[in-house]
């Protein structure tokens, strides 16, 4: 009896690709007389895995070649396979697998957004993570790992379901879908300490997502990830020394996640902080034990640091909803212990120094401000929500000889890093 092995897999456009073993006897795998039913061992795989798969249509692939296809369901055809002709070997070509790759990674591509709008949505989402209970939906693309983390207390062990935001749902490793997180997360060129930190946090993420049966996305809704073809095209002749040194980063803190009493806890951060990072009730108005505020001076060298912006008077006053002019007046009514806004008042509009920030697309609530004759010039300190580890914070204490779990034990108050 023949054994059908498949190492890998991948869904684009409703149709499961699966890569076979290149020890398998090819001659006979379409051939039930030598061969248990491929049918029953496609299925059987799907099980196995855990695949969430409801197309009809297998494409069997060996080395990039494609080999034939397998229907799961009814078709109009007597066969329940297609057999395709191997191609001449000695012609010199990307492999399948290389050419999927690159469907996806150049529909990726196109899709261009604002950055900030970006970082308005993803702090929205974990403002909903950390003020609700976390409930499993049976309609996420990760419910049934969700179900198996639950029940056996462990994470996916090989692959994670990441779903792209062109419409693709890709398989990948999970410490490989790690490094293509990392890598978009976090400039490759900070020190290998702070990409340690950021590994860690990512994969502490990744693990909260599972446990919970959210769908993973690329974007920051979750996390942004970024895929090899991809960082190519970012890093280019760089390619090889950063990819290497996150995939390092990555390796050597394999298995390593943060918990606060036992369990994974909610792991944000942010890109810049003011100098102190910020309470996380003072954002979100739940307390969390872990996120209080930490002096961060490495921060206000940071490039990110300082920034001004000019808002005109009609932006002002559509989205506050108020008539603000060169008359007007802006008060700051309080501020935290971060010295971050809490309260200020636009004319005799006040709301809170949050609420300003994400209406008028501020970089931080830690900000001065100067009325002209055509609007309003804010200029900030720090970029993001402030909460958890700064990013920027983390490579200035690497670079002054802190190791990356002294790194999250610092923006992380009383927690503890330990194997998953």
């Amino acid at each position: 009896m023949v054994i059908i092995m498949f190492t890998n897999y991948k869904i684009i456009n409703n149709t499961l690709y699966l890569y076979v073993d290149y020890r398998c006897e090819i001659g006979s795998l379409f051939d039930d007389k030598k061969n248990l039913n491929l049918v029953d061992k496609v299925k059987q795989y799907i099980k196995d895995k855990k695949i969430i798969f409801n197309g009809a249509k297998v494409v069997l692939l060996l080395s990039g070649l494609m080999l034939g296809s397998v229907y799961l369901n009814n078709r109009p055809k007597t066969s329940n396979y297609d057999v395709y002709n191997i191609v001449d070997k000695s012609i010199p070509d990307v492999s399948l697998e290389e050419k999927i790759d690159d469907i996806i990674n150049q529909a990726s591509e196109g899709i261009k957004e604002d950055k900030d709008n970006k970082a308005n949505v993803k702090e929205k989402n974990v403002a909903n993570n950390l003020s609700s209970p976390k409930t499993t939906n049976s309609e996420n693309i990760n419910s049934s790992i969700a179900s198996n983390y639950k029940e056996n207390n462990v994470a996916l062990d090989n692959f994670i379901t990441l779903r792209r935001i062109n419409g693709e749902v890709v398989q990948l490793n999970l410490e490989e879908y790690l490094i293509g997180v990392v890598a978009a997360e976090m400039p490759a060129s900070f020190n290998e300490e702070a990409l340690k930190a950021q590994a860690v946090v990512a994969r502490t993420y990744t693990l909260k997502l599972l446990e919970t049966g959210r769908t993973i996305t690329d974007d920051v809704s979750t996390q942004v990830y970024k895929s090899n073809s991809e960082l190519q095209s970012i890093w280019g002749s760089n390619y090889n020394k950063y990819y290497n040194k996150i995939k390092d980063a990555v390796s050597k803190t394999n298995g390593l996640c943060i918990k606060y009493n036992g369990s994974l806890i909610d792991v944000v951060y942010h890109s810049t902080s003011n100098g102190y990072t910020e309470e996380a009730v003072n954002v979100w108005k739940n307390d969390v034990p872990y996120l209080k505020t930490v002096t961060s001076p490495w921060d206000t060298s940071a490039s990110s640091f300082l920034r001004t912006t000019n808002i005109d008077f009609n932006k002002i006053s559509n989205v506050l909803g108020i008539d603000f002019n060169s008359s007007s007046v802006i008060e700051i009514i309080s501020k935290d212990e971060s010295g971050r806004i809490s309260r200020i008042k636009f004319n005799d509009k006040e709301i809170t120094g949050v609420e300003a920030r994400n209406l008028l697309g501020l970089r931080s609530t830690d900000f001065d401000f100067n009325i002209t004759d055509n609007g309003v010039i804010f200029t900030t300190r720090g970029y993001g929500h402030g909460v958890g580890m700064s990013q920027y914070g983390a490579n200035g204490m690497a670079n002054a000889g802190y190791t990356f779990d002294r790194i999250l034990n610092y923006y992380y108050t009383g927690v503890q890093i330990s194997k998953f």
